[in-house]
């Protein structure tokens, strides 16, 4: 018996790195990326990282990162692997001076050797490592703690920082998929450690082994450091100097995608995922086919062209960075307003259903419904009260707020994106006129009580929330499934097969 169950392991694990291998080299042609989908934004190199919502979101767990934290700028994010887990994601923050030792340096890795030097002269460096597999606490803190050994002649510091990492997570029982572990590494050689925000403790004397962990070239995420070049280097202004334009341009074979389209290859209008008259009789053809053709063409017409004409201080920025960058929206108005517009309906688009839309939520969505707003009637009135009453055109947005981890309602003038509060977007019903004035004139109520009964999909709302609290799969999940095919379900499911096996196999957990 023991041999059998050992064979049935065996194979689960080889069909899940079959699935993962198959998976990785389909999904790493960018003729496969939808331009329609709003959350498939496009992976630097393919393989390591890309931008969502103006944070930096780790490709292989779809985790992501704030810009700032803590008055903090983000450097890069990477995956820190265990065989085929996905064990967490790690981002890195320093101050500007930091960042910008490197930026007029070229994308190679001797840029990392500058980078470590200065960080030993700022303040705070902090390393955010979210998790993604579930890891016991002496498990976690005995992984941590390896990789700090080597670095280091204090081994006393290192069982201090082991043992405190082990109660900080202890303290909740195991580091579960969402937990936060955060390490500041201060200019007096210490590093605080912190757990789901709550402080445990700090221990001296390894700020600068801390940070060799990730940032050597024995660092544990090689994606990780990959991310922080290419975040960070070859990034400074062209007006500086003509050899920083150099650098720029030689560099430039690898923009960061804008959904699924460089921005030097323009963006393009997106088709929606149903037909014109699909929507009926809630929304007309007739009004929806001048939504999309006439004003969502507009949208991304403009942002090609500030685009065009702004060079490369505007063409090395994603389309969420745009739209969650308040001095952006202050600076360049004209620009901000139009890409968010184009990232609104990407969203707006995918929030209704030609068939079987409407009605009330199910699942984690209608559960957290009912946990923040008392009941799902209590919520569509609220997002109904908050449409009706808003002033002029805009967005009325569903979202999650992470921090307080909890749902929330609002309505947003013009292009308004909850992104820019850091709310992540779950659901969204547009309030420009000319998105229901043709069917429904001033009704606004009539077009939002359609919306609702008739067009609402609720089932990538869901896939929203449970990307927003890190749980399940994530919308372009099935996206890729339509697209890739085999390769991305035999992953998904000899993954999950697999799984307890490789928790065994790999961290030695029951």
């Amino acid at each position: 018996m023991a041999v059998k169950r050992t064979r049935r392991a065996a194979a689960s694990l080889s069909m899940a790195l079959l699935g993962l291998y198959c998976f990785s080299f389909s999904s790493s042609h960018p003729a496969m990326v939808d331009a329609a989908d709003p959350n498939i934004v496009g992976k630097n190199n393919h393989k390591f990282w890309s931008l969502r919502g103006g944070a930096l979101i780790d490709a292989a767990t779809k985790i992501d990162f704030d810009d700032n934290h803590g008055g903090l700028s983000l450097c890069g994010v990477g995956v820190r692997k265990k065989g085929p887990i996905k064990v967490y994601s790690v981002g890195m923050y320093s101050d500007e001076s930091a960042k910008s030792s490197i930026a007029s340096l070229p994308k190679n890795k001797s840029a990392l050797t500058t980078l470590r030097k200065s960080l030993k002269s700022s303040k705070t460096t902090s390393f955010l490592l979210k998790m993604n597999f579930k890891v016991g606490a002496e498990k976690m803190a005995d992984a941590i703690a390896e990789s700090v050994d080597p670095r280091t002649s204090d081994k006393g510091a290192v069982e201090s920082l082991k043992k405190l990492i082990m109660d900080g997570v202890a303290a909740k029982g195991a580091a579960t998929p969402g937990t936060i572990l955060q390490f500041d590494c201060s200019s007096d050689a210490s590093v605080k450690v912190s757990v789901d925000g709550k402080a445990v403790g700090s221990a001296p004397g390894l700020s600068e082994p801390f940070c060799d962990v990730f940032l050597d070239d024995n660092g544990v995420s090689p994606a990780f450091r990959e991310s922080v070049i290419e975040n960070c280097c070859g990034v400074a202004s062209s007006s500086t100097s003509s050899s920083s334009t150099a650098t720029h341009s030689s560099s430039s074979h690898n923009p960061i995608h804008i959904v699924g389209s460089l921005f030097y290859h323009k963006l393009k209008l997106p088709k929606l995922p149903y037909k014109y008259n699909a929507l009926q009789p809630i929304i007309s053809e007739k009004t929806l086919r001048a939504h999309h053709l006439k004003h969502n063409a507009k949208y991304v017409e403009a942002v090609n062209e500030i685009i065009g004409e702004g060079g490369a201080s505007l063409k090395h920025l994603s389309m969420e960075q745009i739209v969650k960058s308040k001095a952006l929206k202050e600076s360049n108005p004209v620009l901000y307003n139009n890409a968010a517009q184009c990232w609104n309906h990407l969203f707006f688009w995918r929030c209704m259903s030609g068939s079987g839309g409407g009605g009330e939520p199910k699942g984690l969505l209608a559960k957290t419904i009912r946990q923040d707003f008392g009941s799902f009637d209590n919520l569509r009135k609220e997002m109904e009260t908050s449409s009706i009453k808003a002033f002029g055109s805009g967005w009325t947005w569903l979202g999650y707020d992470k921090k307080q981890k909890k749902l929330v309602v609002s309505t947003m003038t013009g292009a308004g994106n909850p992104l820019i509060e850091g709310i992540i977007p779950i659901l969204a019903i547009d309030m420009w006129e000319h998105a229901y004035y043709l069917d429904y004139q001033d009704n606004r109520k009539e077009y939002i009580n359609g919306f609702f009964d008739r067009l609402v999909n609720w089932k990538y709302a869901q896939q929203n929330l449970k990307h927003a609290m890190g749980k399940g799969f994530v919308p372009e999940t099935f996206h890729h499934v339509s697209h890739h095919g085999l390769p991305l379900v035999v992953a998904l499911f000899s993954a999950n097969m697999a799984k307890k096996t490789a928790v065994h196999m790999l961290f030695q957990q029951s």
